[in-house]
């Protein structure tokens, strides 16, 4: 049996290190965000979004820039227009607040943030009736 050798081409060493001293420094300095300035979501994708799979663990460490990228994926899945439910939108603020605060204790790591979303948005107009709003 004969046996057949495979050449494959060598990159330079100083190809390759240039290679990873570009990788490095567009590393640097990451704060969450994209080109053009956009923060990403937290999270998980799944299907084009994390609204589903963002958990408090993912929310803990996040930048504020990709909290709010995470509120506004999360809003766009809870309340979806096109679902024939109206339901309350939480502000920025608000959701902002419900996240710190419910995923604050250590065992909350593993709580959906959709879910919690969609619990404090269900009493939304309850507390602004009691607010007064």
């Amino acid at each position: 049996m004969r046996s057949i050798s495979v050449r494959r081409p060598r990159r330079s060493t100083g190809t390759a290190l240039c290679i990873l001293a570009a990788a490095l420094v567009a590393g640097c300095g990451d704060d969450g965000e994209i080109e053009g300035g956009a923060a990403e979501p937290v999270g998980q994708e799944l299907g084009g979004s994390v609204a589903q799979l963002a958990q408090c663990r993912d929310w803990a460490p996040a930048t504020p820039a990709e909290k709010l990228a995470t509120i506004e994926a999360i809003r766009a899945q809870v309340n979806r227009e096109d679902a024939g439910v109206s339901s309350s939108a939480l502000t920025d603020d608000e959701a902002m607040e419900v996240f710190d605060n419910g995923c604050a204790k250590p065992y909350a790591d593993g709580f959906r943030l959709h879910i919690i979303y969609a619990r404090a948005a269900a009493f939304k107009p309850l507390r602004d009736i009691a607010e007064g709003n």
